[in-house]
């Protein structure tokens, strides 16, 4: 290295150096729009300097520098951002599917407008306060008949479409099921590649970023944390990240125990069963991830609903025939209820007659007036419903918009590192540029000088 070539061989070491940068720079402005992508950089260290210090070293005033080495090309990635940014993304998966549905149950419930089961009731109530001003005339009698049908046609229609919401959701935790296993089956296959390369003393940055972007998927749908448990081995790069583990968390962030999805010796480990969902026969999951909310909204939510509902007409009917039957010497209900079906009884369908609306068979309207209480006493037990779900709607929304919009300010963080700015690169590709024309100029006046030694100047001395 202390020989005349020296100077040859730090310029060249120096163009390699450079070209490498370069080819990096354009792998990065290739990849500027490659969803998940890490720019790249190339981390440069003084080659070791001449001569090494030792009994046999030449002596000479000091070390003489012998140019420059390419240690790692390194992908900028913060895991503490990914760590944030995985998070939130739980966070905000199970917001914005819990918000989901409540929206989609407001659609049903379809209040407040004039076609919703209020409007239904106060038609009722108000054929039954006509009823009591005319008790003995049959067309108004046929008209509560008719509001009578309304409001339980009404009321099957909106258990029929809580049911068919409930299996459509049902149906979307299963292929939420079947994707998450489908990630973590990709994620595994990645990081069995990875491990096959670093010992071998690879730093596979694309792969990582391929895995990355699984992993960030995978945070959408249940709540997870990346652990490293060990060294890549071998003959490994130290900025090699080596094996890893994912564990599933629960709302606090610990780990639950028994929770390693990946690696997973006998995939799948989210197992779909009867609407209900395992992973090593773990079932609770937190508030966190699209998995949770959706198995809630299956679960909890819709039948909770289609239960309060239930609840509400079947006192209803009680009372309301209660009622009906006082105003009549003979027992006559006006509704059948049975489950979540609401009808009319088959003597109201088969015969108005049978509508009591006096107190004594139909000489005056008090009974009727009795009924449209009735009416009052649901319509308040229904707004009490509808009031509940709009105070869960508007807290799902307000915790969408929020989980949303720090998720936002936490991926554009970590955009700030990650992502390629042309702008950035186009500086670095004129800098490595210049800097690879210096090292071919040097080469150039090396070779001058070593022309004017060996050709001109002549055979002095002998």
């Amino acid at each position: 290295m202390g020989s005349t070539f020296h100077g040859l061989h730090t310029a060249y070491k120096g163009l390699m150096a450079q070209q490498q940068a370069l080819k990096t720079t354009g792998h990065n402005i290739a990849n500027a729009n490659t969803p998940g992508y890490s720019r790249q950089r190339v981390n440069f260290s003084a080659s070791q300097a001449f001569p090494a210090p030792g009994m046999n070293a030449p002596s000479i005033p000091g070390q003489i520098g012998t140019g420059v080495d390419v240690d790692s090309v390194q992908r900028i990635r913060n895991e503490f951002l990914d760590q944030q940014f995985r998070g939130e993304h739980g966070k905000a998966g199970y917001w914005e599917k819990v918000h989901e549905s409540y929206i989609r149950m407001e659609d049903i419930m379809n209040e407040p407008t004039d076609h919703g089961l209020s409007s239904v009731m106060d038609e009722f109530w108000q054929a039954l306060q006509v009823l009591a001003d005319n008790p003995n005339d049959n067309s108004a009698r046929e008209v509560v008949r008719q509001q009578g049908e309304a409001l339980a046609d009404t009321y099957n229609y909106m258990q029929s479409s809580l049911q068919t919401v409930q299996i459509e959701l049902d149906k979307e935790l299963e292929a939420s099921v079947n994707k998450v296993n489908n990630l973590m089956q990709q994620i595994q296959d990645l990081s069995n590649d990875i491990n096959r390369m670093e010992p071998h003393g690879y730093v596979p940055n694309d792969l990582y970023d391929q895995r990355d972007r699984l992993i960030d998927e995978l945070s959408e749908y249940l709540p997870i944390e990346v652990e490293r448990v060990g060294e890549a081995g071998g003959n490994s790069h130290p900025i090699a990240m080596g094996p890893i583990q994912i564990h599933l968390t629960d709302a606090n962030g610990d780990r639950i125990e028994d929770g390693l999805i990946v690696p997973f010796d006998d995939l799948p480990a989210l197992v779909y069963e009867d609407g209900g969902i395992s992973i090593n026969e773990i079932t609770d999951l937190g508030n966190l991830g699209k998995i949770s909310a959706l198995h809630q909204s299956v679960h909890d939510t819709y039948p909770n609903m289609m239960g309060d509902l239930q609840d509400m007409m079947s006192s209803f009917v009680d009372a309301f025939n209660g009622v009906h039957n006082d105003g009549s010497d003979e027992s006559v209900d006006f509704f059948n209820f049975s489950g979540d079906t609401l009808e009319l009884s088959e003597a109201i369908r088969n015969n108005i007659e049978n509508i009591n609306a006096g107190s004594s068979g139909s000489s005056d309207g008090s009974n009727a007036l009795l009924l449209a209480a009735e009416i009052d006493e649901l319509a308040e037990g229904y707004r009490t419903i509808i009031g509940q779900m709009a105070v869960k709607t508007s807290n799902a929304a307000r915790n969408d918009y929020n989980s949303q919009s720090r998720l936002s300010t936490i991926d554009g963080n970590r955009m700030a590192m990650s992502a390629v700015s042309l702008d950035e690169e186009m500086v670095n590709m004129i800098t490595f540029q210049h800097a690879y024309n210096a090292a071919a100029r040097q080469i150039t006046v090396i070779d001058e000088m070593l022309d004017t030694i060996i050709n001109r100047m002549g055979v002095v001395g002998r």
